[in-house]
């Protein structure tokens, strides 16, 4: 959701405007919550396969409550456990850890005293004429023992290792709704118990030291124990995982739990962005959907050969959003008034709490940023398209998102200039509501729907209004 501050903002008021004032607004289809997130799912299994989103900028998107997290590692590990069939393993491995396999074993062990097991006659005399068959209590006896530590169960004990790992430290200090309804208290309270407390699974080498060979999996694999096949199944799909490796089941486990403790509006950003990407790949001929190494936080990468586009979700980009408060105090008595004001904000918040804070006209962060460069010869910035989104068919809403993003526009700045005051940067915005529809347009920006995107996704769609100040852009534009 985007970020915006600046006090005493007028146009935000919620006090109800007079009647000539009020708003002629038409409503359109908006998305439900359950059609958003089939529909985000489905989006993020494609980027997924296809490698071309930057994951790191992903999991940093995907603000669930009550996780602070962008290690797209840690978030893959998660959403492992948070997958059905990892709840279901955990929830049968009470009954089924009691017929836990293991392996007879005899260990030929020196005694005194005393004989443990059969006695090994030829290692006893040589052992006894070590000593000059002085001491005839001596024995060597092939005592029997039961073996834990055998290919399956290092397999078994190294994923549910994952598991405790993640449930314990990233899912349990988590009181928000979502996690209980994935694992309530009693189930991770049973199941931690039964990591630490079992007497089978003690036996068997701590997790964390286990090295799982590639022959452990095979006889995992190959085990006549549904315990053990199972355990296979799951550790191959968690390695896959890690590895990036998006084969379809991988993609629809991480998808579908990738999206489930997002917040309604966060995840209809990251569809509209997803929906804003792919009709971008459609209507941009001549430009490729780029992997993206980590040197940047853009979401998308498209590029050509002398064009690229960047595509950032809930970031600046390479731009500011902050202007700060200096200069002189205005003269005119409501700017005064409001210069006073966000100065007595700032002194009275140091006087409270101790930290020091600058006054701040204003500091803001769109939900989405695209940029068009020219690459020729060095990156040249030549269009901006900023855009709002807001999960809401609220005609207050719809205001106070118009309000933000025009507000975006006349702060923004690239490389300290005015993004309005650059004659060689052009500027667009977006507005992207949900059951909404304006009859009117603007010379500013474009306002859709999230279901507007549905139907430009592909070459053959009309290209839609919103996307015209980039392609206008493109030498194939100019030429024409």
């Amino acid at each position: 959701m985007a970020q915006s501050h600046s006090i005493l903002m007028g146009q935000y008021s919620s006090r109800k405007p007079p009647i000539s004032s009020e708003l002629h607004l038409k409503m359109a289809r908006s998305l439900t919550e359950a059609e958003l997130l089939d529909a985000t799912a489905a989006e993020l299994s494609t980027y997924l396969r296809s490698g071309t989103l930057n994951t790191h900028a992903l999991a940093d998107s995907l603000a669930y409550e009550g996780l602070d997290i962008d290690d797209w590692e840690r978030v893959k590990r998660i959403h492992f456990c948070l997958s059905t069939p990892v709840r279901k393993f955990i929830t049968q491995l009470p009954d089924r850890v009691r017929r836990i396999k293991t392996e007879h074993q005899r260990d030929q062990r020196p005694t005194r005293g005393e004989v443990r097991g059969a006695i090994d006659w030829s290692a006893t005399l040589r052992t006894r004429a070590e000593s000059g068959y002085v001491d005839q209590s001596r024995f060597v006896c092939n005592t029997p023992y039961t073996e834990y530590d055998i290919p399956e169960n290092r397999v078994l004990k190294r994923l549910l290792w994952v598991i405790h790992r993640t449930v314990s430290t990233d899912l349990e200090p988590i009181e928000y709704d979502w996690r209980h309804e994935y694992w309530s208290d009693d189930q991770i309270r049973d199941f931690i118990r039964l990591y630490r407390q079992n007497v089978h699974l003690n036996r068997i080498s701590d997790g964390q030291s286990l090295s799982v060979t590639s022959q452990d999996m095979t006889t995992a694999r190959r085990s006549r124990l549904s315990l053990y096949t199972d355990a296979y199944e799951l550790y191959d799909a968690y390695q896959r995982l890690q590895a990036d490796t998006f084969d379809p089941d991988i993609t629809e486990l991480l998808a579908n739990t990738l999206v489930i403790p997002t917040r309604a509006p966060q995840l209809y950003e990251l569809f509209c962005c997803f929906r804003v990407i792919r009709t971008l790949n459609a209507h941009t001929p001549g430009f490729r959907l780029q992997p993206i190494d980590g040197d940047t936080d853009a979401l998308a990468r498209f590029k050509s050969d002398d064009r690229r586009i960047d595509v950032y979700h809930d970031r600046t980009g390479t731009l500011s959003f902050y202007e700060p408060l200096d200069g002189d105090r205005p003269t005119h008595p409501q700017f005064a008034r409001y210069h006073d004001a966000l100065t007595d904000y700032a002194t009275t918040l140091e006087t409270l709490t101790g930290s020091s804070h600058e006054p701040v006209l204003y500091n803001g962060r769109p939900d989405l940023i695209i940029e068009l460069y020219d690459t020729t010869s060095q990156d040249e910035l030549l269009t901006v398209l900023i855009g709002e989104v807001k999960y809401s068919d609220a005609k207050q809403t719809f205001k106070r998102g118009l309000a933000e993003l025009l507000t975006y526009r006349r702060f923004g700045t690239a490389d300290d200039v005015s993004l309005l005051d650059n004659p060689d940067i052009s500027v667009a915005g977006l507005l992207i509501t949900n059951g909404i529809t304006t009859s009117g347009t603007s010379d500013r920006l474009v306002h859709c729907n999230g279901s507007d995107l549905l139907a430009n996704d592909s070459a053959s769609s009309q290209q839609p209004d919103w996307i015209r100040p980039l392609t206008q852009q493109l030498p194939e534009a100019n030429s024409t």
